[in-house]
């Protein structure tokens, strides 16, 4: 401890006492600013900031609420612990000099600012999200250290009652901005429609001009289908109108729809009237096709309304009248009595008057002894027995009737007195007409059987033929062109003639293109399970049909094929006609068939001029045919009108 010099300690006693009348006194001692260090604690008064205390000095160590700055810095109290400028009575935490009036609010869970409040308006920003969407109303903004249930940080909700609204809704056709974008009904809705330019009103657009939206813009319209949209007529559904396009929009030129088509009736005759039983609607008349369905009778071309009126008891003018009954017919026709009862009348015998003979009465008065029944034109002459049998005058030495007697008589050499197409030497004699359809109109009242034909009718008989007539069966005038009978096959080289009409095994194929009637083919093909071509009651199916094409030579895509009766096939395609040849073309089970050129050859069916056993005879016991899917028939035949 340092002490006081003497003469200092005298001045101080001094100081403090007086004897001068024995009074006792203080007088002030002076501060201590020069190098005395009068409390002794190593610090002179001009160090020193209370020189009278030895615990304070700018050496000690500062002591909390003692009110002293025992240290002696000055710039900090001596009660602001935290050195944060703030003493105890300002600092509300006077032990953490991140919290004092000046100081800033964090999010920290303290009164940073010492303004009585924790965390208060700072943090981050929230919104109420009243709706759940997961976005918030900007008009409600708080600031928060932590997020509270219902509050989230985006505020981009641009309504917040209606969960369907949000920044990452999908924009629909509702009237509400659904994904807050501004803008209502957007195109891009997901339910937007596609709505397409009606350029000319017909109430269906054009698929190369679309939009989306959510209603239709003016001039638009939901149906794209329309396949001219500067046509207001053209449109799907459109009346099709013959000699326009393809106004109903189907891809097609419809005429047969068009609503002024008109109905054409087959001319199956030839005579320029048609049949109303077999009709088409078309623009313009088919082949074959006329408008006038008048026709009674569309087998005969001399029966139709311009026809005369004959006695053969058919109506041949259609009028509902025949023979002499109808007042636009014939005058009755003169009978002869047929007094023996053969068939024939003698002239100058006893007559009557009719369209129709009476019984006992005939027609025909050739009949050169009519008391006689064994004698008439129709008997078979007994040569050189002296009597004229069959009323041919002299020809009791003609053996084969063609008119011209053997060599050994005057009327004239026969050459070949056993063959009545030969006479005098070589001629041929007359065909009976051009085909069956002709004998059979020249005489309705003929027979089936065997008769003469000239299918060419080229004035030249030399090429005439003996063809058996179907005159009764589908109308009758039928010329069978082919027959079969299993198991008999043709050859490819032997097809088109072979054998004679009545057999069979027959085809006569090498006339057919003679036996078309202005280009157009009338077929019959018939099947049968049982017996032959023969027999009327073993007819299984049949199939009566036209087409523009020889069945043996040409190929087409059977687009000129028509039904007129029976039955059609049932396999593949079905049948439309007879189009190839198939031993040609495609395989080796028949020389034609119903395959189409562009179609494929497994689809032929139809056996027609077999030449090989389809399978094996226990697989396929008979020809192959189409009726009623693939079947088997012991016998065919076909059959040319």
């Amino acid at each position: 401890m340092r002490t006081l010099p003497v003469f200092l300690f005298a001045l101080s006693l001094a100081a403090c006492r007086s004897e001068d009348k024995g009074e006792v006194f203080e007088t002030a001692v002076p501060e201590d600013t020069g190098p005395f260090d009068i409390d002794g604690d190593g610090y002179s008064g001009g160090e020193d900031c209370d020189d009278e205390d030895s615990a304070v000095s700018p050496g000690a160590t500062e002591a909390a609420y003692n009110g002293k700055d025992d240290d002696c810095d000055a710039s900090t109290p001596d009660d602001d612990l935290d050195g944060d400028g703030y003493a105890l009575a300002e600092d509300c935490d006077d032990g953490d000099d991140g919290v004092s009036p000046a100081a800033t609010e964090r999010c920290d869970g303290l009164d940073n600012n010492c303004d009585g409040a924790v965390d208060e308006a700072v943090g981050d920003v929230w919104y109420s999200d009243l709706d759940g969407d997961g976005y918030g109303d900007p008009s409600t903004a708080t600031q928060r250290c932590d997020g509270e249930s219902g509050l989230v940080a985006d505020a981009r909700d641009c309504d917040d009652g209606d969960a369907t609204v949000s920044p990452s809704a999908d924009e629909r056709c509702d009237g509400l901005d659904n994904d807050c974008d501004g803008t209502e009904d957007e195109p891009e809705s997901i339910d937007a429609g596609a709505y397409y330019q009606d350029a000319d009103g017909d109430g269906f657009g054009d698929a190369d001009f679309g939009t989306r939206a959510c209603a239709a813009p003016e001039g638009y319209v939901s149906a794209a289908t329309d396949c001219d949209d500067a046509d207001a007529q053209t449109y799907p559904g459109a009346d099709e109108v013959c000699g326009g396009g393809d106004e109903d929009c189907d891809g097609a030129i419809d005429e047969e729809e068009a609503i002024d088509a008109s109905t054409w009736a087959i001319d199956y005759d030839g005579d320029g009237y048609g049949s109303s039983r077999f009709t088409q609607v078309a623009c313009d008349a088919p082949k074959g096709y006329v408008a006038d369905t008048t026709d009674c009778d569309d087998a005969r071309d001399d029966v139709n309304p311009a026809a005369d009126e004959v006695c053969d008891e058919l109506d041949n003018d259609c009028d509902g009248l025949i023979d002499t009954l109808d007042p636009d017919g014939p005058a009755a026709a003169t009978y002869h009595l047929d007094a023996d009862r053969d068939g024939y009348g003698a002239s100058g015998g006893a007559t009557v008057s009719g369209c129709e003979a009476p019984t006992g009465y005939t027609a025909d008065d050739s009949d050169c002894d009519d008391s006689d029944a064994d004698i008439n034109p129709a008997e078979t002459e007994v040569f050189y027995d002296g009597v004229d049998a069959d009323c041919a005058g002299d020809d009791d030495y003609d053996a084969d009737g063609d008119g011209y007697a053997s060599w050994v008589e005057a009327s004239g050499p026969d050459c070949l007195d056993s063959d009545a197409s030969v006479w005098t030497c070589g001629s041929t004699q007359a065909a009976a007409g051009r085909a069956c359809a002709e004998i059979l109109a020249a005489s309705p009242s003929s027979a089936d059987g065997l008769y003469w034909v000239d299918p060419d009718d080229d004035g030249d008989t030399s090429d005439a033929w003996q063809a058996y007539c179907d005159m009764t069966r589908d109308g009758g005038g039928w010329t069978k062109i082919e027959s079969a009978l299993y198991p008999y096959w043709f050859s490819k080289s032997s097809y088109t003639q072979v054998g004679k009409a009545s057999d069979d095994n027959y085809t006569q194929l090498t006339d057919l293109d003679d036996l078309a009637r202005g280009g157009v083919w009338t077929l019959r093909f018939e099947v049968g399970n049982s017996g032959s071509w023969t027999s009327a009651t073993s007819r299984a199916h049949y199939t009566v049909w036209s087409q523009e094409h020889n069945p043996f030579t040409d190929s087409t895509d059977g687009s000129d094929y028509n039904l007129i009766d029976g039955e059609e096939s049932t396999t593949c395609s079905g049948f439309n006609g007879l189009h190839d040849s198939y031993y040609v073309k495609h395989g080796v089970y028949a020389m034609s068939s119903d395959v189409d050129v562009n179609e494929s050859a497994s689809c032929w069916w139809m056996q027609v001029v077999p030449l090989t056993q389809y399978g094996t005879s226990s697989q396929y016991p008979g020809y192959l045919e189409g009726y009623s899917g693939p079947n088997v028939h012991v016998w065919q035949s076909l059959w040319v009108y």
